[in-house]
């Protein structure tokens, strides 16, 4: 049987006449019991190889589908029992959880970013609220039914069912990847959602809000829609197209339902008076005012040109259009397995939901048609409409024909899914539009988690298992440490943040802390400590440093589950990560005595492309013929490093002792001869050029360990990397490949190298540190000198 004429028997048996109704759920419950136990008596509640639940899946009885896929029976845990993921489910008479949603995707193709920029949002919103101990139920699911749907599974030569489970497949094997912890994917054509869908569309229409007319308007298949005026525009001579879609919409007449939007003109209004925080972020609820404002006129609900879709109720001709399906999703995804599918089951399940994640371009299906329905059938209204933005890649909109489409699975596979997390969080502005450049996101994630956290924590725990040992040592912190009030204010704001939906400043507050334990090191130099035999000393400095560094995690596992995981292993708590809660971002001492392991790094930086490349082959040496092995540039360890302190030296007026961070475990002592040419207070904080393989040598009793790479002769300046460079960059000459550089330039013969390439450095006219005419730079952007021209660089 096809799939319209086996959904309209099966609804008929659930929600026919009367006198149908009682025998019709007693067989629904029946058969759900049978196959649930039948499947338990086969096999564990819980399969598959993505880790989903069985319950969070299709409950279709077999022979009621058109795939060959299992019956997905399978009773919800008691509440306070895991589940796989490690997540609570809701039980009736508990406090209503707090319930946020992605949309139902469109099942007509496989997932792709845009898909999971959202997902990932609501999974960071979902994971915060359960560290604050709510209960939460975090659905998403798969929009199936439709005209594209049907027309798209025609050309894969399949039944619109058959291809619907296969991208479903698609899409769970993602959200795994992604560890995206979701607690209901509810799909349009499980049954029990049909069910909720024709009860919902028999409670409008009892209102008389449903209406039969003839309709011809200009149809968009990609929206499922007809579009009004507002929705269309002109593009290179072609009226009427899309402005989404960007291909000319269909005139059609056909004859539908229509539901009575206009008669809910006026409680829009005033929903959107009284509610100002409806539709968020503020600019989108703007837009949302002006559409009501300039009328909303009744839309079509049916199709009579379709048969795949639910039944309208006694009219075999027409289907449930689909937004009047895939929206009652939000309520059907909130059933348990084991209920009866009706509105008011679902309802007692959590509804109304606190927050709809959604995309800009079905804004308008949210904000003004779905609270308009759920007025019409006395439903509670959302609590809240979250709009985000439009994707691109390298500022254009991404798509097959440019070649540039973002495919999640590729990114994952190359970089973790903590990486892919954190950029399409921290490193967007949620509410607005996004753009993705490879470039962006190797600086973003370089700088904040390799360069930033991971660099603190490998800072702290490599000296202190020298020094300490293997486990961690008496220490105490005191009540006013500057990390601890650090701490508390980072706590407090990332808080607000994440309940804000503002990921970028979660993530910032948290860094806040990160950088002020760098900071901290920084100032107080266990190093030094240590060489000063002041081995307790030095080993609580790194104590308090890593107290910070466990609280940092906490702030960020909304967003770095996997990345948060492995610093609390790394500082020998793994067994406390599973119960880990929001509170236990409060600032303290770490247990004397735990077993630390061997510490690794705990996100690798990013290689840019040049990095990656092969180093060049090396020339071919010809009878008699001396041909250097590399070229000298190449053989220097040019890098970004920060002045982090600047004094006089102790015995030479012309001298100053710098501390230069240069992305080692430890900075370096660097004695130069800026003494006559810069103020020491414009030295601190500074970013500048280094060169790190010199041998080192003492300058007036005081050794040095690098070299900063200044321009000029009668006046100096110092030679700058680009502004967001991150600390231990390697510095390039343009076009000349990967350094290579030795280890040390100690002999007399190595030292020459320098002093052949300090021949061809110098400005250009554009104030551009250059190498025999080619452009310093880091990872494309030049470094410079503020003022001077056509100046020799040493």
């Amino acid at each position: 049987a096809t799939h319209k004429h086996r959904a309209r028997c099966y609804g008929s048996i659930l929600w026919g006449e009367k006198g149908m109704r009682l025998v019709g759920v007693t067989r629904f419950v029946m058969l759900a019991a049978l196959v649930g136990a039948t499947r338990a008596s086969l096999r564990p509640a819980f399969v598959g190889a993505s880790r989903v639940p069985s319950h969070l899946r299709s409950s279709r009885p077999a022979q009621l589908r058109q795939s060959a896929s299992p019956a997905r029976f399978a009773p919800r845990l008691p509440s306070g029992i895991a589940g796989p993921r490690g997540l609570a489910m809701q039980v009736e008479g508990a406090e209503k959880p707090f319930v946020v949603t992605t949309p139902l995707y469109y099942a007509n193709g496989p997932p792709h970013m845009g898909s999971a920029y959202p997902t990932i949002a609501t999974d960071i919103i979902s994971q915060y609220r359960r560290m604050q101990g709510e209960s939460v139920v975090f659905i998403t699911g798969s929009d199936e039914h439709g005209e594209k749907i049907a027309t798209t599974a025609e050309g894969a030569g399949k039944a619109p069912l058959e291809f619907c489970d296969n991208t479903v497949k698609q899409f769970e094997s993602l959200w795994s990847q992604l560890g995206i912890r979701y607690d209901s994917f509810i799909r349009t054509t499980d049954p029990k959602h049909e069910a909720v869908v024709t009860e919902f569309f028999n409670r409008v229409n009892a209102k008389g809000d449903i209406y039969k007319k003839d309709y011809e308007g200009h149809y968009c298949v990609g929206c499922e829609a007809y579009l009004g005026d507002d929705e269309m525009e002109t593009l290179d001579g072609v009226e009427n197209v899309c402005s989404i879609h960007r291909k000319p919409a269909e005139l059609r007449r056909e004859e539908n339902y229509f539901f009575r939007l206009s008669k809910y003109q006026g409680a829009l209004e005033k929903l959107f008076e009284e509610n100002p925080e409806f539709v968020q972020p503020s600019y989108r609820f703007n837009e949302v005012k002006k559409w009501v404002e300039a009328g909303v006129p009744d839309f079509s609900i049916s199709r009579s040109t379709i048969s795949w879709g639910i039944p309208v109720p006694n009219d075999p001709n027409q289907v449930i259009y689909v937004w009047f399906d895939a929206l009652l999703g939000y309520i059907s995804g909130l059933l348990h397995a084991d209920d009866v599918p009706t509105l008011d089951n679902a309802m007692a399940r959590g509804w109304p939901a606190d927050v709809h994640i959604i995309g800009k371009d079905i804004l308008r299906f949210h904000a003004v048609y779905w609270p308009a329905m759920l007025l019409s059938a006395g439903l509670p209204l959302p609590k809240k409409i979250y709009s985000h933005g439009f994707l691109t890649k390298d500022g254009l909109k991404m798509g097959k024909s440019l070649g540039n489409v973002l495919e999640p699975t590729e990114l994952v596979n190359q970089h973790g899914s903590d990486a892919v997390r954190y950029y399409f969080s921290k490193g967007l502005d949620f509410g607005g539009d996004g753009d993705f450049s490879q470039q962006r996101f190797t600086d973003v994630l370089n700088a904040d988690l390799a360069n930033d956290v991971g660099n603190l924590l490998n800072r702290c725990l490599k000296p202190l298992r020298k020094h300490a040992g293997d486990s961690f040592p008496a220490h105490s912190i005191a009540a006013d440490h500057r990390l601890r009030l650090v701490a508390a204010d980072s706590t407090t704001r990332c808080a607000a943040a994440y309940e804000a939906l503002d990921f970028r400043a979660a993530g910032e507050a948290a860094l806040d802390l990160s950088r002020a334990g760098n900071k901290y090191m920084d100032d107080m130099a266990p190093w030094t400590l240590f060489k000063n035999g002041k081995i307790e000393e030095g080993c609580q400095v790194l104590m308090e440093i890593l107290a910070a560094v466990r609280v940092v995690s906490v702030l960020l596992a909304p967003i770095l589950p996997t990345m948060s995981r492995e610093v609390y292993n790394q500082l020998g708590l793994a067994a406390d990560f599973d119960t880990l809660k929001w509170s236990d971002a409060a600032f303290g001492e770490l247990p004397i005595g735990v077993p630390l392991p061997e510490p690794r790094p705990i996100f690798e930086r990013i290689l840019t492309d040049e990095e990656r490349a092969p180093p060049p082959p090396k020339p071919q040496k010809k009878k008699g013929e001396v041909v250097p092995e590399v070229d000298d540039i190449l053989r220097l360890d040019l890098r970004v490093g920060e002045i982090l302190k600047a004094e006089m030296h102790p015995d030479a007026e012309s001298l100053y002792v710098e501390t230069i961070a240069c992305g080692d475990a430890e900075p370096r002592q660097v004695v130069s001869g800026l003494a006559k040419y810069m103020s020491l207070e414009s030295l601190q904080g500074k970013k500048v050029v280094v060169l790190c393989n010199l041998k080192p040598a003492k300058m007036r009793g005081v050794e040095s360990f690098a070299m900063v790479l200044a321009a000029g002769t009668d006046s100096v300046e110092l030679l700058e990397p680009p502004a967001d460079a991150a600390v231990g960059s390697r510095v390039t000459v343009e076009g000349m490949g990967e350094p290579q550089p030795d280890e040390i330039l100690k002999s007399k013969s190595q030292q020459k190298v320098w002093d052949r390439v300090v021949e061809k450095l110098a400005t250009n006219a554009e104030c551009v540190g250059t190498f025999d005419g080619k452009m310093l730079q880091v990872d494309g952007e030049a470094c410079r000198v503020p003022s001077l021209q056509d100046s020799p660089i040493k």
